[in-house]
């Protein structure tokens, strides 16, 4: 289905909590009556709002809203961003809210262009923010450096939503995350062997060949990883035709699915 520009599949959850928050904070820079118009004429009625307590009443309706209906939202703050830009002053306020916004909706996979919101990938529409996921799923399982992975993971954030954003910090954290998260399972299998480990932990190249080796991944897996390494690794990355920011995008993505892949493998091999 296409509305207004966006592409969505039913049923799919597509906007991550990190871009819900963003667009929290985009709203509450405006005047109250505007932010409650705007949410009403998509159904969000009633909603008790203030001047003091807006940005907790808007956390708590948007983090709630329906990912179709959320994406009207967007969509017209998108078509009209002109007429909500000159109610603001200073406009360095508006423009570095809506930059954080465009920047976290290309996390999850939606580009602006040309006051339209699309997908910048067709795959999208059938995945669910891996972000998000992955965080819940390390909290739970909590590896003996799951703050020191989370940490990662947020800095590559931070970093590709900076104002300039830089793209280059923006995989290197993401590759460090994937090389902490791959030293945390080859300890993890080390110990359950009750061997004494074979690899270098500050060695990527050795550490999957561990995990290979020991019966965690296959021989196809080890080149998987070894792959996404290699594609985040600094000047591997240089764009040829598709925009820097895209070619980011698409390796932090593929460094937390390898998170994803590496942490539920390792559960569901041992019935968790």
């Amino acid at each position: 289905m296409q509305t207004q520009g966006v592409i969505y599949s039913q049923g799919i959850y597509m906007i991550s909590i990190r871009t819900r928050y963003s667009l929290a904070q985009f709203l509450a820079q405006q005047e109250t009556g505007v932010s409650t118009t705007l949410l009403a004429k998509y159904g969000v009625q009633h909603l008790p709002v203030s001047h003091i307590n807006l940005q907790m009443s808007l956390n708590n309706a948007i983090c709630d809203l329906d990912d179709r209906i959320l994406l009207l939202v967007l969509q017209e703050i998108i078509s009209t961003q002109s007429c909500l830009r000159k109610n603001i002053s200073p406009k360095i306020v508006f423009d570095e809210r809506f930059h954080d916004l465009r920047q976290c909706l290309l996390l999850d996979g939606y580009m602006i262009q040309s006051n339209r919101l699309l997908l910048a990938d067709p795959s999208i529409a059938d995945a669910s923010p891996m972000e998000d996921d992955l965080l819940v799923a390390l909290r739970n399982a909590a590896p003996p450096q799951c703050e020191a992975i989370i940490n990662k993971i947020n800095d590559s954030n931070e970093a590709f939503r900076a104002s300039p954003p830089d793209y280059n910090a923006t995989l290197t954290n993401a590759r460090v995350a994937l090389e902490t998260m791959a030293v945390d399972v080859a300890a993890a299998v080390a110990q359950e062997q009750n061997c004494t480990p074979t690899y270098t932990p500050s060695s990527w190249g050795s550490v999957i060949s561990f995990l290979r080796q020991s019966g965690e991944i296959t021989t196809e897996e080890e080149k998987g990883l070894a792959g996404v390494f290699s594609f985040l690794s600094p000047g591997a990355h240089r764009p040829l035709g598709i925009p820097q920011e895209h070619m980011a995008r698409l390796g932090r993505s593929f460094a937390l699915n390898m998170c994803w892949f590496l942490l539920k493998n390792y559960l569901t091999r041992r019935g968790n």
